[in-house]
C-alpha cells in the first residue's frame, strides 16, 4: 500500500480523539461519581435523609452539644413532635436559661424535655422498697438547684383494686408498702433507669413512659400517661387537653377531690392526687399528665383499677369518707342574704304570703368572729344574730349560719392598715387576745401577728389544727341553738394586696397558675410562734382543720364547707360563683363530677353568689338556674348585693322561680332514696360507661338511676337536643315515650319555663304534688306513684322501685302491666303511722302508669288510677296489691 499524507481536518480530528482518550484514562473514581447523573440524585437524597436531620439536631434543638461521657443509659432524642413535647423547667424562651440537658427549639423559642428524658432517677440493682434512687442529672432545670440525692419509691397494695405510688425523700422518712396475694393489677419497675408500668385486665393504666422525674427543694415533677382515650374529672367532662389545674384551695377553684377517671378499651380506671402541698397538673395534647408540686415531701398517687366508674368512686370514698347523717330538711332550699336594708322579719312574712318554700336561713348576716366582744358594734351584732335565730325558730325554719374562719379585730380607717400588730395595746377584759396569741399566724422574721384584709376590715388567721376546744368556745358568743352550719371563706380568703413576683426569688417554680391561686390567700411564708414551717405546706388542710374544730364542738349538726382536702365526710359548699350562662353549665358539671367523686351532698348557689348580678339583663338566666336547681343535690340561694331569691322577682319570673322550688320539693322522696346509696346528679360516662354515643356528653345528666335531664342552657332556646340512652324513656310529667334507638340524636321542643325530664322504663318512684312551705311539711302530704313500664312485648312489662323511709323501713314496689305489689323491708312504721309524732305521709292516692297500649290509657300517653292506699296496712299485712285494670 502506498502511504499518503493526511489532510489538515483529518489530523486535527485524530488529535482531539487522542486527547479525549488520554483524559478519560486519567479520570478519578470520585469524578466518575460526580459526573454520573443517577448517582448524583442518590447522593442528594442521602444528604437530605441523613445529614440534614443531624444538622437540625445540632443547630435547631440543642442548647449545647457537649454531652457528658456515655454512662450506659439512654441519651434521649430532641426530634419529638411538637404535640408530645413537655416543657423542661420553666419552658424558657431564652436559650441561655435552658438547661444543657434539655432541648431548645430555635424557631419557637421553647425549652423542652428529651425523650427519654435525661431528668430521671436510676438504681444500681433491681427495685425493692429499700432501694435508694439517685438522680441521673445533678441539677434540676428550673433554678439549677441540686437534685435530691436519695429518693425512694414505695408501692402500697391497699386492696385488690387500689394501690398507691409514693415517691419521697428517703432522708426524711422511710415507708414500706403492703403486699397482697390476690389483686387485679400488676406493676413493673424497671432498672437501672426508673420507669413504672401498671397494668390491669390486659390494659396499661399507668405508665411513666420515660418522662421526666425531678426532685429538688420545693419542686418535684413527674409525668405519666393514663390513657390515649378520654379522661374526665378536675371539673371537666371530658377533661380538656393543653390545660392546667391547680391543687391549692382558693377562691374560684374546683371543689371536688382531685380525681381523674380514665377510659381505656371500654373500661375505666382512676387516679387520685394525694397532694397536700401546692400542686399544678398539666394535661398535654397527647394526654401526658405532668405534675409539678412545691413540696419537700414528694409525690403520692392513688391508682384504682375499676373497671367501672362506680367501682372507682367506692374505692375513693374508702379514703375520703362518706357523710351519713342526711336529714330530710337538708334537701330543701337554704337562703342567705347580705343585702343591706333587708329586714329578716319582713322577708319571712313576704315568703309566707307568696307561698315560697324554703327550709333554712343563715339569719340576719353571716358571722365573722371578733377579738373584742365588748365593743359596742360587736355587742349589737351578737344581739342581732341571736334575735334573728329566734325569728327563724318562730317561723319554723332551721337556723344555719354562715361562718368565716378569720377574726376581725379592727375596723379599717382612712389610714392604711399596717401589715402587723401586737395585742398588748388592747386592755379590754373580754378580749380574745392575748390569751390565744400563739395560735395566730405570723409574718416571717418579725414574728408578729399577720393581719389580712376582708371587706375593708383587718383580720387575723388562727391555727385551728392546734386550737384547744376553749378557743372556739371563746369565739362563739351566740346563745341560740344552730341546726347546721356553713363554713365559708375557709380557703382561707385574704383580699390584701400581695407582691407575688417576689415569690420567684424563693421558689424555683412559680407559674402564673400558682400566682392566680395564691392571690386571694394568706402569704405563703407565714409561720406559727412555736415552729418555723411555712404556712404554704399547711394551707390545703386549713379548711379541714376549721371543720374539725366545729365537729369537736357540736358533732350532731350538718356541716357544709367551702374548702376541703380529701374529705367527703363533710358536705361541699360551692362559693364565689358568678352569674353567667357558662357558669350555669359549669355548676351542673361540677355537681355531677363532685357526686361521683364522693361528695354526694354538693351545695350549689342558684344564680351565683357574688355581687356580680344584673337583674335587668340576667333575670332569664336566673330563672333557668332555678329550673336546673330542681335536680341539684343541695340548693342555696345566697344574695350579696342584689337579691336573687324568688320573691325578689316580679310577675312571671317570680311565679316560675317559686314553681321550680315546688317541683323540687315534689321529687324529694325520690332524692332521699337515691342519696342513701349513691350520688344524685350523674354524668353520662358514670351512668352508661359502655355507651360510646353518650358517655362523653356534658349536656345531659342522670338524676339517680331513674331520671334523665336535658337542660336547655342557652338564652331564648326553643329546642334541646338529646342523645337517647339505653332502654325506654318517658317524659316525666306527661308519659310521652321518647322514640329512637340508643345513641340517636333527638331534637325536642322546649320553652324557657321548662327543663326536659324523663323517667326510665322499668322504674317506680313516689312524688308529692302538694307542696307546702317546707320539705318537712311537704313530706306529710299524700304520695303519687309514677310507674314507667319496660316492655319486651305487649303486656309483658315490668317496673320496680323503692322508697327509703328510715334505716328500719324501706317500701318496695314491683309492677307489671296489670298491677303493682307494695311490700316493706323492716318494721319501723312509727315515722309513717304514728299520727301524733309521725313525720311521713302514709298514703298513696294516684297512680300514673306509662307504657301501656293506647287503647288502655285513659289519659294522653298514660293511664291514671285513683285509689286510696293506706301504707300503714303493711305493718300488719304482707303486701298491698294495686290493680291497674278493672
Amino acid at each position: 500500500m502506498i502511504p499518503h499524507a493526511k489532510t489538515m481536518e483529518e489530523a486535527l480530528d485524530s488529535e482531539i480523539r487522542y486527547q479525549n482518550l488520554k483524559i478519560i484514562n486519567h479520570i478519578t473514581w470520585y469524578d466518575r461519581i460526580l459526573l454520573n447523573r443517577p448517582i448524583k440524585v442518590v447522593l442528594a437524597l442521602f444528604l437530605a435523609a441523613v445529614v440534614s436531620p443531624l444538622l437540625l439536631y445540632r443547630y435547631s434543638f440543642f442548647v449545647s452539644i457537649n454531652l457528658p461521657p456515655s454512662d450506659g443509659f439512654s441519651i434521649g432524642s430532641c426530634l419529638i413532635p411538637r404535640s408530645t413535647r413537655l416543657p423542661c423547667g420553666n419552658g424558657s424562651s431564652l436559650q441561655e436559661h435552658c438547661h444543657s440537658q434539655c432541648c431548645f427549639d430555635l424557631n419557637l423559642h421553647v425549652c423542652y424535655h428529651r425523650l427519654p428524658s435525661r431528668f430521671s432517677y436510676i438504681m444500681n440493682q433491681p427495685w425493692n422498697e429499700n432501694i435508694t434512687l439517685s438522680p441521673r442529672i445533678a441539677t434540676e432545670p428550673y433554678a439549677f438547684q441540686n437534685s435530691i440525692p436519695a429518693v425512694r419509691l414505695s408501692v402500697d397494695e391497699v386492696t385488690a383494686t387500689h394501690m398507691t405510688l409514693t415517691f419521697y425523700n428517703s432522708r426524711n422518712i422511710s415507708l414500706n408498702g403492703r403486699r397482697l396475694q390476690n389483686k387485679e393489677y400488676s406493676y413493673t419497675v424497671t432498672s437501672p433507669e426508673l420507669n413504672i408500668v401498671v397494668r390491669a385486665s390486659n390494659r396499661t393504666i399507668f405508665n411513666t413512659a420515660s418522662g421526666p422525674f425531678i426532685a429538688s427543694d420545693n419542686i418535684w415533677e413527674m409525668s405519666f400517661i393514663l390513657t390515649n382515650e378520654m379522661m374526665y374529672g378536675l371539673g371537666e367532662i371530658p377533661l380538656k387537653k393543653n390545660n392546667t389545674k391547680v391543687i391549692y384551695s382558693h377562691k374560684g377553684g374546683f371543689s371536688s377531690v382531685p380525681l381523674i377517671f380514665a377510659k381505656l378499651n371500654n373500661s375505666y380506671h382512676g387516679l387520685l392526687f394525694d397532694a397536700n402541698d401546692p400542686t399544678e397538673i398539666f394535661i398535654s395534647l397527647e394526654n401526658h399528665v405532668v405534675v409539678r408540686s412545691i413540696t419537700n415531701f414528694g409525690l403520692k398517687f392513688h391508682l384504682f383499677s375499676g373497671p367501672e366508674p362506680k367501682d372507682i368512686m367506692k374505692d375513693v370514698m374508702a379514703i375520703t369518707g362518706k357523710y351519713n347523717k342526711l336529714e330530710y330538711w337538708m334537701l330543701g332550699v337554704h337562703i342567705c342574704s347580705e343585702v343591706q336594708g333587708l329586714e329578716l322579719n319582713a322577708f319571712l312574712k313576704n315568703a309566707t304570703a307568696e307561698r315560697m318554700p324554703f327550709d333554712s336561713h343563715c339569719g340576719v348576716q353571716p358571722i365573722v368572729f371578733t377579738s373584742d366582744q365588748c365593743n359596742s358594734n360587736d355587742i349589737n351584732n351578737i344581739d342581732a344574730i341571736n334575735a334573728g335565730s329566734k325569728l327563724l325558730e318562730n317561723a319554723q325554719k332551721k337556723f344555719v349560719p354562715h361562718v368565716s374562719p378569720y377574726i376581725r379585730y379592727e375596723i379599717k380607717n382612712d389610714t392604711d392598715i399596717q401589715n402587723t400588730t401586737t395585742f398588748t395595746e388592747y386592755n379590754v377584759s373580754c378580749e380574745i387576745m392575748p390569751h390565744f396569741d400563739k395560735l395566730m399566724y405570723r409574718t416571717p422574721n418579725s414574728n408578729e401577728v399577720y393581719t389580712g384584709e376582708i371587706n375593708d376590715f383587718a383580720v387575723i388567721y388562727p391555727n385551728y389544727e392546734d386550737a384547744p376546744p376553749e378557743f372556739l368556745e371563746s369565739l362563739w358568743a351566740y346563745n341560740k341553738k344552730i341546726d347546721g352550719i356553713v363554713l365559708e371563706n375557709n380557703f382561707p380568703l385574704d383580699e390584701k394586696e400581695k407582691d407575688l413576683e417576689e415569690m420567684s426569688l424563693y421558689l424555683p417554680y412559680f407559674s402564673q397558675h400558682f400566682k392566680n391561686a395564691f392571690n386571694y390567700t394568706p402569704p405563703w411564708n407565714l409561720t406559727l410562734a412555736d415552729y418555723n414551717q411555712s404556712y404554704l405546706f399547711q394551707h390545703n388542710r386549713y379548711g379541714n382543720n376549721f371543720v374539725d374544730a366545729f365537729i369537736k364542738r357540736s358533732n350532731d349538726i350538718p356541716i357544709w364547707s367551702s374548702s376541703l382536702w380529701l374529705n367527703s365526710g363533710t358536705n361541699i359548699n360551692r362559693q364565689s360563683v358568678n352569674a353567667s350562662w357558662l357558669n350555669l353549665n359549669n355548676e351542673l358539671v361540677n355537681a355531677a363530677l363532685g357526686g361521683v367523686s364522693g361528695h354526694w351532698l354538693w351545695s350549689s348557689p342558684i344564680c351565683g353568689d357574688t355581687e356580680y348580678f344584673n337583674p335587668e339583663t340576667q333575670t332569664n338566666l336566673c330563672i333557668k338556674w332555678y329550673l336546673a336547681a330542681v335536680y341539684l343535690p343541695i340548693v342555696k340561694i345566697h344574695s350579696k348585693v342584689i337579691p336573687r331569691y324568688p320573691t325578689a322577682f316580679v310577675g312571671t319570673h317570680k311565679t316560675l322561680a317559686i314553681e321550680a322550688i315546688g317541683r323540687r320539693y315534689s321529687l324529694l322522696p325520690y332524692y332521699y332514696t337515691v342519696l342513701q346509696e349513691g350520688p344524685l346528679l350523674r354524668p353520662m360516662f358514670y351512668q352508661y360507661p359502655a355507651s360510646q354515643a353518650i358517655r362523653d356528653l356534658s349536656s345531659q345528666f342522670n338524676v339517680g338511676d331513674s331520671l334523665l335531664i336535658a337542660p336547655n342552657l342557652l338564652p331564648l332556646q326553643s329546642h334541646v337536643q338529646i342523645r337517647k340512652p339505653p332502654g325506654s324513656w318517658y317524659e316525666l310529667w306527661s308519659g310521652t315515650k321518647l322514640q329512637g334507638q340508643e345513641g340517636d340524636l333527638l331534637t325536642l321542643s322546649t320553652t324557657d319555663a321548662d327543663l326536659m325530664t324523663f323517667i326510665k322504663g322499668g322504674s317506680v318512684i313516689l312524688i308529692q304534688r302538694k307542696t307546702e312551705l317546707s320539705a318537712s311539711d311537704t313530706l306529710l302530704t299524700e304520695f303519687n306513684a309514677i310507674i314507667a313500664l319496660e316492655c319486651i312485648e305487649e303486656n309483658v312489662c315490668s317496673a320496680s322501685g323503692k322508697q327509703f323511709v328510715t334505716d328500719g323501713l324501706t317500701l318496695v314496689f314491683e309492677a307489671n302491666a296489670q298491677n303493682m305489689t307494695i311490700s316493706a323491708i323492716g318494721n319501723d312504721f312509727m315515722p309513717m303511722c304514728d299520727f301524733n309524732s309521725g313525720t311521713w305521709g302514709y298514703d298513696i292516692k294516684l297512680y300514673s302508669i306509662y307504657g301501656l297500649p293506647d287503647e288502655i290509657n285513659n289519659m294522653d300517653n298514660q293511664r291514671q288510677v285513683s285509689q286510696f292506699t293506706d301504707l300503714c296496712n303493711l305493718e300488719y299485712g304482707d303486701n298491698i296489691v294495686i290493680k291497674f285494670l278493672t
